[in-house]
C-alpha cells in the first residue's frame, strides 16, 4: 500500500453534518480500494492566504491514509465535484523503512 495525505478546505459555511458527510465519503472510497485511514486532523476554520470563491476563510481537514492509486483519483474527483469544498491537495508520503 502507498501512503497519501489529503488536505481539503471546506466552505466556512459548511456545518458539522456536511463535514461528516465529506469525511464518510473519503473513508468509504479508501475502504472500497482495500486501504485504511491512519489519521484524521480537523484544523478548524482558518483565514485563507487569498480569497477563494468569495470566501476569506475555510475549514481545513487533513487525512493520512494507505491505499491504491486508483482510490486517490476517486477521492480527488469526489472532492472536486462538491460545491462545499473550495480546494483540495493530495500528496504521496514516502515512509522510512
Amino acid at each position: 500500500m502507498i501512503h497519501y495525505e489529503t488536505i481539503y478546505i471546506a466552505s466556512p459555511d459548511a456545518d458539522e453534518r456536511k463535514l461528516v458527510e465529506i469525511n464518510d465519503k473519503i473513508s468509504e472510497l479508501i475502504k472500497n480500494h482495500k486501504g485504511k485511514v491512519d489519521t484524521w486532523d480537523d484544523w478548524g476554520n482558518r483565514i485563507l492566504g487569498y480569497t477563494i470563491g468569495g470566501h476569506e476563510s475555510g475549514h481545513y481537514v487533513r487525512v493520512e491514509y494507505q491505499t491504491e492509486t486508483s482510490a486517490v483519483r476517486e477521492i480527488e474527483r469526489s472532492l472536486q465535484l462538491r460545491d462545499d469544498v473550495l480546494k483540495q491537495l493530495t500528496i504521496r508520503i514516502e515512509k522510512e523503512k
